[in-house]
């Protein structure tokens, strides 16, 4: 279903009085320690103190609309399809598979070739961060020419590391074709624009380089 825009039913009754919204609302979190003066908690539902935290917090509140059972039984099932080998028309789904190793020791000629490769490597971003990164010359030298012959890849890139994404795209032999960015919304389907300016340029998005073997 869709939110609706106007966020809690006390705010869309004001703004629509006469006419029933069929919309996703949400509603406040009032606790005991909660100080509604203070607006509205940054974090939202991920913040991590909840029992604590005095700012506002929301919770999904439904439909305003209670809609008949008999529309959900005429729903078309939906065909889903996955990957794996096939047999007419059954389709096998293999379990997922990871590899837990440091990247830089890895030979990947191990792992075989791809059509479609998806990285989202560990940046080094200059912050302190509850993971180990890669510097920048460790990610230039990862081979991941050696996983794929012709195919395409979809690099998520930090804002720092753009530029140095497209250097490794390239230094890796592929062209990048298109550009995908994520705008990062929270509960609320609100813009996230926690902290100051340098913030919502850099954490309010991210980067998506897709890129394609060149054609021989």
């Amino acid at each position: 279903m869709e939110f609706c825009p106007h966020g809690t039913k006390l705010e869309c009754s004001k703004m629509r009085p006469k006419v029933p919204c069929k919309k996703l609302h949400f509603k406040k979190i009032i606790q005991k320690h909660t100080d509604e003066s203070l607006g509205d908690c940054s974090f939202l539902n991920t913040c991590f103190h909840m029992d604590t935290c005095k700012y506002v917090h929301y919770e999904v509140d439904g439909p305003t609309v209670q809609f008949p059972k008999e529309s959900f039984s005429k729903i078309e099932s939906v065909e889903t399809k996955t990957l794996g080998r096939t047999n007419q028309d059954t389709t096998i789904l293999y379990p997922a598979q990871w590899v837990q190793c440091d990247l830089r020791y890895l030979d990947m000629t191990v792992l075989g070739k791809f059509a479609v490769i998806m990285a989202d490597p560990p940046w080094d971003i200059h912050m302190e961060l509850p993971y180990g990164t890669m510097s920048d010359d460790e990610m230039r030298q990862l081979g991941i020419p050696t996983l794929q012959d012709d195919g395409l890849i979809f690099l998520w890139v930090t804002g720092r590391a753009m530029e140095l994404g497209r250097d490794c795209l390239k230094l890796w032999g592929y062209e990048r074709v298109d550009e995908i960015i994520w705008v990062k919304t929270n509960q609320l389907q609100r813009i996230i624009r926690t902290g100051r300016t340098g913030h919502w340029l850099n954490h309010g998005k991210e980067h998506c380089l897709v890129s394609m073997t060149p054609l021989p």
